[in-house]
């Protein structure tokens, strides 16, 4: 999990979100903020690693155009939506180039997020297109530059990443465009395309699974 920042897990409703994972693990989220820039908002869980959780919704108020946040709004059930790994500004360009060559758009953008303090956090990250062919096995990129990590003020949560392990009908297509965007997870050959984290909670294991 070294090279994963956090886990993005998405349903178009935050509270409905937010009770699903409070019931299901026995923790409570905390508070995050606004994207004006996206229309969304969240709340984030810490865990016992340096990876954090976020729980992201679209904000029914910001009426945004936004890939990410129209990807969101179909989404009813809660679901492993996005994985965003580690990153540097620096190489933000190479990686576009090599989502290219894989026929992913995909850019870079700064970005923030009003905290309910009043403050604001600032980052750059890198997007594939939301609707493309590798779905979740596209990773986003983030760089969090001067800004303090959000897990380094999260309040302490007893949730312990377990596992996050992928399987694919074509596990070496995926393994190829892995290698090019320096990437990595356990990955299987299946009939079901899916992105599994599994979480170790005061109520026992919990599972998310990604729509593909």
């Amino acid at each position: 999990m070294r090279h994963i920042d956090h886990f993005m897990i998405a349903a178009n409703d935050l509270e409905r979100l937010s009770r699903h994972f409070t019931t299901m693990s026995g923790i409570p989220v905390a508070d995050g903020g606004v994207h004006p820039d996206q229309g969304t908002h969240n709340r984030l869980v810490a865990t016992t690693s340096s990876v954090y959780l976020e729980f992201i919704a679209p904000k029914p108020d910001l009426e945004i155009d936004n890939d990410l946040r129209a990807s969101i709004l179909p989404v009813e059930q809660p679901q492993l939506h996005r994985i965003i790994a580690l990153g540097k500004l620096d190489r933000f360009p190479a990686i576009v180039k090599a989502y290219q060559r894989f026929g992913i758009p995909a850019t870079v953008r700064p970005c923030s997020r009003t905290l309910s303090s009043g403050g604001v956090l600032d980052w750059h990250l890198l997007v594939p297109a939301a609707d493309n062919p590798y779905g979740v096995f596209a990773p986003l990129f983030i760089d969090w530059g001067t800004t303090t990590h959000p897990s380094r003020s999260l309040p302490p949560a007893p949730c312990s990443i377990a596992g996050c392990y992928a399987t694919h009908t074509d596990p070496d297509r995926i393994r190829a465009l892995w290698d090019e965007i320096g990437f990595d997870l356990p990955l299987e050959a299946s009939s079901v395309a899916r992105v599994t984290l599994s979480l170790d909670t005061p109520k026992g294991m919990a599972e998310f699974h990604s729509g593909r």
